[in-house]
């Protein structure tokens, strides 16, 4: 009788594998994903690192194939700790075969357990709904330098934080708004 292996396996990330994780962020995103808004929530301050998971693929286990972060940020004028995922990644080659689905439960779960309540992302309404998001910007929620609001989202991991924490999302270090990013200036063309 053959064994067949998994596909892939989900685990925590180890800190050996961090260079293989940011190479598969560039594919995915490329460069310009340090451009965005919420990359500012993430300068300066470290992801959770119990939240940060990584999919390998099942027959060769030195590959990753998927990649999920979180960072910690406040929220409003009281500055309520809540969860920005971020970014999630799947190889492209390995898109649809669950992989995705299997980080977000199982790190959506971890960080309940932990303690956290609320969780952030920008992202793709429809595919994020079939794990608890909602739009955020109906609830209150803003942030700051993003230009596409209405890709927003919120997931509460408690019951009661929706209506009743709202406000901007605010960089976990200065607990003051984030800035977006500052673009260079355009060289002026040669007459």
């Amino acid at each position: 009788m053959k064994l067949i292996k998994p596909e892939f396996q989900i685990k925590p990330e180890p800190a050996a594998l961090a260079g293989a994780v940011e190479r598969l962020y560039d594919d995915v995103f490329g460069p310009a994903r340090f451009h965005k808004a919420s990359y500012q929530f993430r300068d300066g301050v470290a992801p959770v690192k119990e939240l940060s998971w990584i999919a390998l693929e099942g027959d060769r286990p030195e590959r990753v194939v998927g990649a999920i972060k979180y960072w910690p940020i406040l929220v409003g004028e009281t500055g309520h700790p809540a969860l920005l995922l971020g970014p999630l990644a799947i190889a492209a080659d390995k898109a649809g075969k669950g992989i995705g689905r299997a980080l977000m439960f199982k790190t959506l779960e971890l960080a309940a357990q932990l303690g956290h309540d609320l969780v952030l992302l920008v992202g793709d309404v429809d595919y994020y709904k079939r794990f608890g998001f909602v739009p955020a910007t109906p609830f209150g929620f803003v942030m700051p330098g993003e230009t596409r609001p209405d890709r927003l989202q919120v997931a509460p991991l408690k019951d009661d934080v929706l209506g009743r924490i709202a406000g901007d999302l605010r960089h976990l270090s200065t607990g003051l708004a984030a800035q977006p990013a500052k673009r260079p200036a355009r060289r002026a063309r040669a007459r």
